[in-house]
Formats: structure tokens, C-alpha cells, sequence
């Protein structure tokens, strides 16, 4: 059997190797080892977890600061803006504040907003550091936001009316004889954040994914050339209306790519060892645990690569 060597013993092997372990920092901060490191493109749950807090649950659906932290240092620079359209109990800005760098956060709902603000005033380090959070619509809100100033937008949409389908799914089975193994066995929670209409929870898929389009031309807008868009979105099944698989992380590419977007990337966070396996489909169809999200990566087109751009679509106008 195969054994992989120690990524101590793999780093060392670089040096041998084209890469410069030695050179200089790169955009972000990062040294040649640091950056090699960093880029596996399966983060382990292990690796990027940190612990539940009590408001975590109110919310229902937040990344863990860690994962936010590892995606600030790789995609962004000291001092850089970073921000979030659908900030919730405020996970990015901490995250950017805790590595000295600047954020916005643009949130719907004032019950988490308030939460944000907490977090924010009891973290000290990086407290010289400019954080603004905004209460509205992020469509309205983050025309507030100037041209061409954000480094890095990450980001975990709500996921259109999935988690009222959800909400109904455990209500259902907690009627019934079983309930749901992925609340019991998995200590997992759902909560609709509201109700209002404005909010990208509340919609139908296809008036969801027009959204996100809406918005990702806003960010695209605000975002400096070279700068990054990451998006932390999980894929569904609809079996009940014969949507056996929704591919949401693709879907999220695309609305990205129809903004200007390059879809630069896409990351694994793997999950498995948060997750027990769950029973799905038994006995007629087989279904696999969907104990992954995707970190969808999308990078605007620097100057160099926008002329390039430009030069292309003036010829095949021509043509």
C-alpha cells in the first residue's frame, strides 16, 4: 500500500523543486510554504472548524470562523476590504478583523446584526481596523459600497426557499415513528431566518438565482481587478418535486460568470467527520450523504486580462 509522505517531508521536497520556498511574499501575505500549504483543494473539517457558540443555533446555518480566517489569508492582503453580503451573526468581519484587515457586512435581519456588532466591539485584536456593518437589502445596501474597492467577497448565500422545504421535512418526521436521523444523529439545525419578502431565503429558486445574478453584478462592480468572490453554498435534492440532485454550487458559478467573473476555482470542505451518514433511500433507491459545500472561487479579470478580454470581443465582432 501507498503511503503519502509527511507534508513536512513534501515541503522539503519543494525546495528541490520549481517553487522558490525561499522567495518572497506573495499578494497575500504568504510565504512559498505557507502558500503551498494552503493550497489543497479539500479542506478537512478538522483543519477549519471552530467551536458553537449559542447564537450559532439561532442561526442555523454559519461558517465557522476558522473556515472565514483561512479564506481571508489566502484571498486577501493586511489592511485589504472584505465583505459580506449576508453577514448573519458576523463570522466574516470577525474573521478579517482578527487578521487585520478592514470589512463590510450587509445584514437583513437586526436580531443578527446585533449579534454581529457584539462579536465585533468584544474582539481586540485588529481593533484599529475599520469594520461597517449595514442594515437593509444587500441589493439596496451595497450600492452604498464604492467602485473598486473590495479585495475579497465570502459569502454563504441563503439557499432560496430550500430551508422552509427542510423546516417541513423535520416537522413531518418528527410526527412520524422516525425522526430525522439528521437532526438526532447529526445535532443539526434549520431555522428559516424570517419572513420577509426581500430576503433570498424566501424565494423560489429561479427568482433566487436572478438575484444572486443581480448582486453578483454589484460585487463585480465593487470588487478591484484581480480581487476575489467566494462563495460558501451546499447542493440539494428535491426528490418530492423530481429534483433528485440540484447542482447549487455550479448554478452559483454561472450566475458569477453572467456578472464578469472568472470561475477562478472550486474548493471541497469536506465535512465527513462532523457528519454521521444517514439512511437515504432505503431499500428502493440508493442516495449518497451529501457531507460536503463548496467553496465556488471566482476572480475578476485584472487589467492585463480584461484588455485581453476586451481585444477578444472587438475581434469576434469583427469576424
Amino acid at each position: 500500500m501507498k503511503v503519502n509522505p509527511p507534508l513536512i517531508v513534501s515541503l522539503i521536497g519543494l525546495k528541490h523543486s520549481h517553487v522558490n520556498m525561499a522567495g518572497k511574499p506573495g499578494f497575500n501575505g504568504l510565504t512559498p510554504s505557507e502558500w503551498t500549504v494552503l493550497s489543497r483543494s479539500v479542506f478537512n473539517s478538522r483543519d477549519v472548524s471552530s467551536p458553537r457558540e449559542d447564537f450559532h443555533k439561532e442561526h442555523g446555518a454559519t461558517f465557522s470562523v476558522a473556515l472565514a480566517e483561512r479564506a481571508v489569508k489566502i484571498y486577501s492582503a493586511v489592511d485589504d476590504i472584505v465583505f459580506d453580503p449576508f453577514l448573519g451573526t458576523g463570522t466574516t468581519v470577525v474573521a478579517a478583523r482578527q487578521n487585520n484587515r478592514n470589512s463590510i457586512g450587509i445584514e437583513l435581519y437586526d436580531r443578527f446584526a446585533e449579534i454581529a456588532e457584539g462579536r465585533v466591539k468584544q474582539k481586540t485584536l485588529g481593533e484599529q481596523k475599520d469594520t461597517k456593518i449595514l442594515r437593509g437589502n444587500c441589493l439596496d445596501k451595497i450600492k452604498e459600497i464604492a467602485d473598486l474597492t473590495v479585495q475579497l467577497t465570502f459569502t454563504s448565500p441563503p439557499y432560496a426557499d430550500f430551508i422552509h422545504r427542510s423546516v417541513k421535512d423535520r416537522e413531518r418526521r418528527a410526527k412520524g415513528s422516525m425522526p430525522s436521523l439528521i437532526a438526532t444523529e447529526n445535532k443539526s439545525s434549520v431555522n428559516a431566518y424570517g419572513d420577509s419578502e426581500i430576503d433570498f431565503g424566501n424565494k423560489e429558486y429561479p427568482l433566487f438565482l436572478e438575484s444572486v445574478t443581480e448582486l453578483m453584478k454589484e460585487i463585480y462592480r465593487i470588487t478591484k481587478p484581480g480581487g476575489y468572490n467566494v462563495w460558501v453554498v451546499k447542493d440539494h435534492r428535491d426528490t418530492k418535486n423530481l429534483q433528485p440532485y440540484i447542482d447549487v454550487h455550479s448554478d452559483m458559478a454561472k450566475c458569477g460568470e453572467e456578472a464578469g467573473f472568472f470561475y477562478h476555482d472550486l474548493i471541497i470542505w469536506d465535512q465527513n467527520d462532523q457528519r454521521r451518514l444517514v439512511l437515504l433511500g432505503y431499500p428502493s433507491v440508493f442516495y449518497t450523504n451529501q457531507n460536503h459545500s463548496y467553496l465556488v472561487v471566482l476572480r475578476k479579470p485584472t487589467e492585463k486580462q480584461q484588455k485581453q478580454l476586451d481585444k477578444r470581443r472587438e475581434k469576434d465582432e469583427v469576424e
